[in-house]
């Protein structure tokens, strides 16, 4: 359930927060598994927002970077967090179940290392490829100065 360096995109910032949402993630299971529901709550809690942060900025930065896929990107997103917010749901209402274990230790896990292999990696290579734009340049504008 760790981040590995196989998962690196090469990218400082996404890397780093690749490796936090795996960190948060080990720490909402060991807290369903170990904790009070309160515990678990709190630490499932804090794996989504974080994960709501790092999909907005993600989404920001395909944005500046007029990444080509990011469409289909940003709703691979809005499916996942739909399921972490049901997740949390099951949690509340029922506690930290096996079920909710299950999330935690698979799913969530399998989820994170397939979307930074099929999603991330092409946007980090695209972000690698993409020369800085000129300055003054607007996002759109294809003219290069001289």
């Amino acid at each position: 359930m760790t981040w590995t360096a196989e998962l690196a995109l090469q990218h400082e910032e996404l890397d780093r927060e690749h490796a936090e949402m795996f960190r948060l993630l080990e720490a909402a299971s060991a807290a369903q598994q170990t904790g009070s529901a309160a515990e678990a709550i709190a630490a499932v809690t804090a794996f989504v927002d974080a994960m709501l942060a790092h999909a907005s900025g993600e989404e920001a930065l395909m944005e500046t970077s007029l990444y080509p896929d990011r469409g289909r990107h940003r709703v691979a997103h809005e499916v996942f967090l739909a399921d972490l917010q049901q997740l949390q749901a099951e949690l509340k209402r029922a506690g930290p179940t096996p079920q909710v274990g299950e999330w935690l230790r698979v799913r969530v896990p399998e989820w994170l290392r397939f979307h930074i292999a099929a999603n991330d990696t092409p946007l980090g290579e695209h972000l690698a490829g993409r020369p800085a734009p000129a300055r003054g340049a607007r996002p759109g504008d294809s003219r290069r100065s001289t």
